[in-house]
């Protein structure tokens, strides 16, 4: 599964992905889309040193077609080295 760093101008492709599974209940607690604006800021919190966004783009077409995120599970020092996964 060919993985890359996601790049800014990524960021709408993986809001729609993320959009698409708000329907189901079952991945996000949202009921509402969201917009690449509202997302902006929680894309700008990923280092790919620590805590990367990765995209995966399939070889034979050129789009995005999911993703997979390791954010800070919770603000509290004790947390430090926990995560929390994302995979659309």
């Amino acid at each position: 599964m060919p993985l890359r760093h996601a790049l800014p101008a990524d960021l709408p492709r993986i809001v729609d992905i993320y959009n698409a599974s708000i329907p189901g209940r079952m991945a996000t607690a949202d009921t509402e889309p969201v917009t690449v604006a509202q997302r902006q800021a929680w894309f700008d919190e990923f280092d790919p040193r620590r805590r990367p966004l990765w995209v995966h783009v399939d070889p034979d077409r050129p789009e995005i077609r999911g993703w997979l995120s390791l954010r800070s599970f919770y603000g509290r020092p004790a947390y430090a080295g926990t995560v929390e996964l994302g995979v659309y």
